[in-house]
């Protein structure tokens, strides 16, 4: 299905930035959501995820008045299946507590990056981030203090990276990720490992407060890549902390990625050149 984004377009590792960090920066309106072409193809699998996998869409009943004022953004009728298929990206909707404390209330993932929904229903940002290590020391003041001040009129996007073994959108998978790398060499890497990549968009609903947070996701395999980006991914899965690469099985593959990337910048040479 066509998408208006790619991953060599979003690229968040461009450069090999690999730490843990939130990387926001404020989005126009007009670029809220993907509005390319394969709208249509997305809503009919998306449609069928929800039909076999009833836990992908989840309201708690708080969030109805959210629910609504976010459908009527979309032109939809006022229920989070039907504004859900109206976009390409995934919809999760948070609700402040008296505190300024935001929690998942509502959500529409079809496509998730390993995680369950079910899982993080009704939880604090600071419990839904818990298995990232580091999150609580480094990012969780942050995230809290964006969340706390976004404000109607300024959307905010960042965008998120991995390299996983497969292509597929829905990524939920039943191994260790030391364990899923195993078939990777340096000679098959373009072909076996991927690069996906989450464009993460963020606004308020004035009427409800409710925060929506979007997520559209894009995957490639590295041989779509030009050799530059190859090389600033294998640098950026290098410069992942010990504890996330672990947590993400990059042991598993940095080495074939290395060679990879290494082998496809000696063979392509720099545009304009050759």
């Amino acid at each position: 299905m066509t998408a208006g984004f790619s991953v060599a377009d979003l690229a968040p590792f461009r450069g090999g930035r690999g730490a843990l960090r939130l990387g926001l920066s404020v989005l126009p309106e007009a670029a809220w959501r993907d509005t390319g072409p394969g709208l249509a193809a997305r809503a009919a699998a998306k449609a069928a995820i929800f039909e076999s996998t009833p836990e992908s869409l989840l309201i708690r009943p708080e969030a109805a008045p959210a629910i609504a004022e976010l459908a009527a953004l979309l032109g939809t009728t006022p229920t989070l299946r039907d504004a859900a298929l109206a976009t390409y990206e995934d919809l999760l909707i948070l609700l402040p507590d008296a505190a300024g404390t935001h929690s998942l209330v509502a959500g529409a993932l079809a496509y998730p990056t390993d995680w369950h929904l079910a899982a993080k229903i009704g939880k604090p940002l600071a419990a839904i981030h818990a298995p990232i290590p580091t999150y609580a020391e480094k990012l969780s003041t942050s995230v809290d203090h964006v969340f706390a001040t976004l404000a109607p009129d300024r959307l905010l996007i960042r965008c998120n990276w991995n390299v996983l073994e497969t292509d597929a959108l829905r990524y939920l998978p039943d191994r260790p990720a030391m364990a899923r790398f195993g078939h990777v060499t340096a000679a098959n890497a373009g072909d076996t490992l991927f690069a996906r990549v989450e464009r993460q968009a963020l606004r308020r609903l004035p009427a409800s407060g409710a925060a929506v947070f979007t997520i559209g996701v894009y995957v490639e395999p590295l041989r779509n890549l030009p050799a530059p980006l190859v090389a600033d991914l294998a640098r950026a899965v290098a410069s992942v902390p010990d504890d996330e690469a672990v947590r993400r099985g990059a042991p598993a593959y940095l080495d074939a990625l290395a060679s990879y990337a290494e082998t496809r910048v000696e063979k392509e040479p720099p545009a304009g050149r050759g």
